[in-house]
Formats: structure tokens, sequence, C-alpha cells
């Protein structure tokens, strides 16, 4: 009986297709008001989402900037990303962020926040460990040096007629012939902002957001009983 049943109600059955589309728009604005049962429901929720992004995570102790072609900020980020990195894996030997992956161009002295950290880096841009080899290094310093200068850890160059010269990696001249471990973003490893020429090399994907590095790199200093001071230090400037 159940067969039989199930036979009728296919044949019943009838093949839809879309005959008709419209569309239209609908403004948000002001003007709409607002939904008060809506917005008890979400009172829980945004309560505990203030609590949250309000928490202290540590201190910063000087004024930190985002500018070029070196950054007390991008500073502060390549160093957090290179050290998770080298406890990953202790062969890192620098690490590079994109200038614009950074959010916001400046902090004031004074607590630092989870919500702040989530300001500065908003993506859930991802840690990658990646091989290359000193011809690709110096491609990618060039790269950076057309672009004016992004953040670097471990790394150092000058930039003349958009070109990376004098480059050091861990304070020893680069080598094109050596292999490289250099610590970036998912972002960047998959080709982002024009960084094609990475695909290829040998990488590590770590489940492990470049927010949260930030965030465990202050929390560190704290427990240490440190603040976050970063200094700039010719990481990358121009040739004379």
């Amino acid at each position: 009986i159940t067969a039989l049943l199930l036979f009728l109600a296919s044949c019943s059955l009838k093949q839809l297709q879309l005959t008709e589309r419209s569309s239209s728009f609908v403004v948000v604005d002001s003007t709409q008001g607002s939904d008060e049962a809506l917005a008890a429901l979400l009172v829980p929720y945004r309560q505990h989402m203030d609590s949250s992004m309000n928490g202290i995570l540590g201190y910063l102790e000087v004024p930190m900037s985002k500018a070029q072609p070196e950054s007390t900020m991008g500073n502060f980020m390549t160093d957090a990303q290179l050290a998770a990195a080298r406890r990953l894996n202790p062969k890192t030997q620098a690490a590079v962020m994109n200038y614009g992956g950074i959010r916001i161009s400046y902090v004031s002295p004074g607590p630092l926040t989870k919500g702040k950290i989530f300001e500065l880096m908003p993506f859930d841009n991802k840690l990658v460990i990646m091989e290359v080899p000193g011809k690709v290094l110096q491609q990618f310093c060039d790269h950076m040096a057309a672009y004016g200068g992004w953040p670097v850890a471990g790394l150092q160059f000058y930039i003349k007629d958009k070109k990376a010269t004098r480059i050091y990696v861990g304070g020893k001249a680069l080598n094109e012939q050596m292999m490289y471990t250099i610590a970036v973003s998912d972002y960047i490893a998959d080709g982002g902002d024009q960084c094609d020429f990475l695909h290829g090399n040998k990488r590590t994907d770590y489940n492990v957001f470049i927010r949260d590095i930030l965030m465990d790199y202050i929390t560190g200093l704290q427990a240490e009983g440190s603040s976050l001071h970063p200094q700039l230090e010719n990481r990358i400037r121009y040739a004379e």
C-alpha cells in the first residue's frame, strides 16, 4: 500500500519552471523606523559582544601608526607573526604582511582592546609558512619596493628606483641560490596583492588567524609584565 501511495503521489507531481521574473528595490534608512521586537531580541547578544570587544588585552606605551616604507604598526604586526611562526616552525626566518591589510592608520597609547585589534585586522586571514628560493624572495622584495614598502620582520632592504637593493635576511645578505622560510598570510600565499609569483612554492597552512596571533602577542607581553613598545628600525628605507 505504501509503495502504491508513493507511486500515485509521484505521478501527481508537476515539473515547475520559472516563467517570469521581477525585482524591486527597498530603501532601508532612518525613515523606516526600528523594529522594537527585533532590537529587544538582539540586546543580550550586543551586550555579550560589547563586553568581549571591550576586554583589555594589554597596553601600548607609544603611539602606533601606519606608514611607508616602514611603520611602528607594521613592525608590531610582523614581529607578532614571526614569533608565532617560529613556534610552529623554528626555521622561519622572516615575516611579511601586505600594507593594505592594515585597516586603521593610528592607535593612541593606552589600553589595547580586543575590539581595536579587530579594527586593525578584520579579515579572517590565516598563517602560512612557505619555502621560497632566494630568487623568488628577491622578486618578493622588489614587489614590496614597487608598492612603497610593506611591513616586514627578519628582513631589511633599501628601495631604489622602485626596486629592492641590499637585501638582508636575518642579518645576512640574500643569496639567490638558497632556500628561505617565510611567514605570510594565506591571502598573500594565494596570490593576493599581485603575489602570483609565490604560487608553486612549498607551503604549510595553519588554522591560526593572524588576528589571534596579534592578540596572543599582546597578552603574552602583559603576562610578562611588559607593554607593547614598537619602534622604527630601518627595516625598509629609501636609498640616498
